[in-house]
């Protein structure tokens, strides 16, 4: 899938997540907590590669072992979303500085 084809699946699949009712707080700025966000994604999203969801035209699958260096710049300053490949897990990235994982 392309970028955009990615975008609206996501956008789409996103209301038919059941979310977890807890928040989790992983900062903003110079306190964003990098090893917080690294293992909820581990234990969470189990796949080698996962789905970035940003914006209609950087939307894309990535290499896990890259996800930190390509996430960096964007938490706490935007809002995304990591899923599994198979679209069927959710970690949701707000950009105040917490997050939330659901699934369907």
């Amino acid at each position: 899938m392309d970028s955009r084809e990615l975008y609206n699946a996501a956008n789409y699949l996103v209301s038919l997540i059941k979310w977890d009712k807890e928040w989790i707080h992983f900062g903003t700025d110079s306190q964003i907590k990098f090893n917080l966000v690294h293992e909820m994604i581990e234990s969470y999203l189990t796949d080698k590669d996962v789905l970035l969801i940003h914006r209609r035209t950087t939307s894309r699958k990535i290499k896990k072992e890259e996800m930190g260096e390509v996430i960096k710049n964007i938490l706490g300053k935007d809002d995304f979303q990591l899923w599994s490949i198979s679209m069927d897990k959710v970690v949701l990235f707000n950009k105040i500085g917490v997050l939330n994982k659901g699934r369907r």
